[in-house]
């Protein structure tokens, strides 16, 4: 308990400062907060009216902060003039798909990453292991940009199966199935490769060390099977780095939408965070900037925790501090 309180500080203190230079640099991009707040070029009506709303803008930077987070916190993240839309409401409308994009990336990447970082280590500097490592590092060195493009010419354009350029919606899983997965596959595959050849690196280094290991050659002499050793024993002791890469990637992740929403959709917070930063709609650059922020820390936290599940020496370290 003890140290989950630390931690849950710490990553508090993390929050609140990033957050904060968030704040001052959208500030710092503006040469008139308020005219950026009503919409830009507007009467003197609604300057009036957004200077009511938002009596702080004049006040140092900290008392800004205090203003925004208490807003925050109460559920009143303001009101974009340029969407004629509440910020609140944006989330609930944007928010679904850039999620589905996320989670379908991080499946995909995962399922790339377990069963070739495994076995490239199982035959270690043999063909599989060799081929593996040329494609993943050929992947690792390609964009989502050039990914996109290739996934958009080789097989949106030349198939009737997926949506072309702008033409995916959101559909949820629990309606409809298989219109998900025709508009989710190709954005979270755009990210997915990627971040699965990383994460298949990662795990194949960690599982040559562990294969090497005292307790792998006891379970090899016990009889117990190659593929449960592999993919159970070996690989809970291995997958330390590659939680921890996962929890690093999650605002990639959300920042890497933006490619995957422009080319192929649905249009989620990456799309409406490329016309926030074209409109210098500070409420709404504000608020996806908190929510990849808290997001990450959140993350990062359960990691930690998740540490002590995963490996019990980690436990019993902590139970002793």
């Amino acid at each position: 308990m003890r140290y989950l309180l630390q931690r849950f500080v710490q990553f508090l203190i993390v929050f609140v400062v990033v957050t904060f230079i968030v704040l001052a640099a959208t500030r710092i991009g503006s040469s008139d907060p308020l005219r950026d707040l009503a919409g830009g070029q507007v009467n003197q009506e609604r300057l009036e009216e957004v200077a009511a709303d938002y009596p702080y803008l004049d006040k140092p930077l900290v008392i800004q902060y205090g203003y925004w987070m208490t807003d925050i916190v109460t559920g009143d993240w303001g009101y974009s003039y340029y969407q004629s839309q509440s910020v609140m409401d944006m989330f609930k409308q944007r928010a679904p798909a850039t999620f589905f994009i996320v989670f379908w990336a991080l499946v995909i990447g995962l399922l790339i990453a377990l069963p070739v970082g495994i076995y490239s280590a199982y035959r270690r500097d043999r063909i599989f292991d060799k081929a593996t490592s040329l494609s993943t590092f050929a992947t690792i060195s390609m964009p989502s940009l050039v990914v996109a493009v290739l996934l958009l010419y080789a097989v949106a354009a030349r198939t009737d199966l997926f949506p072309t350029v702008g033409g995916s919606n959101y559909v949820a899983p629990w309606d409809n199935p298989y219109e998900h997965f025709k508009n989710f596959f190709l954005p979270a595959l755009t990210l997915g490769v990627g971040i699965g050849g990383v994460w298949s690196r990662l795990l194949r280094a960690d599982m040559v060390l562990t294969l090497q290991s005292d307790f792998v050659t006891l379970a090899k002499a016990k009889g117990i099977s190659p593929m449960r050793i592999l993919w159970v024993h070996a690989l809970r002791a291995s997958v330390l780095s590659l939680i921890t890469s996962v929890a690093l990637q999650l605002g990639a992740l959300i920042s890497g939408s933006i490619i995957a929403e422009q080319f192929f959709g649905p249009r989620g917070l990456g799309d409406r965070l490329v016309f926030a930063i074209q409109q210098n709609d500070l409420l709404t650059l504000q608020a996806i900037a908190v929510v990849i922020v808290a997001v990450v820390v959140v993350a990062n936290l359960a990691v930690d925790l998740l540490y002590a599940v995963v490996d019990p020496r980690i436990r019993a370290a902590r139970a002793l501090t």
